[in-house]
């Protein structure tokens, strides 16, 4: 038996966690990202402290380090934070790295 009820989830990366069909809208401003953050019950799933952080203060709402892997199921939306440049193999990015680099928001959707 299905579950009824939508999740909504905060991603660090456009993560498609099972088969399905999806949908990847973006890039979305800063403060449809803040209204979409306000809206919606979030799970985080960002697991590093330094991102979490830096969402924290960019989408004025706090943001939880939670490593873990999620399951969207069909109707599950996803805020994604994306940053659009590598970094150096092995860097962990901190507040003044991540603030220097390019990003952008997305809303990732399970339709099915």
């Amino acid at each position: 038996m299905g579950r009824w009820v939508m999740k909504f989830y905060l991603l660090n990366s456009p993560v498609l966690t099972d088969y399905g069909v999806w949908h990847y809208r973006g890039p979305i401003r800063l403060t449809e990202a803040r209204f979409f953050m306000q809206q919606n019950a979030m799970e985080s799933a960002i697991g590093h402290a330094s991102t979490a952080q830096y969402l924290s203060e960019i989408l004025d709402t706090l943001v939880e380090v939670r490593r873990h892997a999620i399951q969207m199921a069909p109707g599950d939306q996803a805020l994604v934070f994306r940053i659009l440049e590598r970094s150096v193999e092995g860097a962990v990015l901190d507040l003044l790295a991540l603030s220097g680099m390019r990003s952008e928001f997305g809303i990732l959707e399970r339709t099915e």
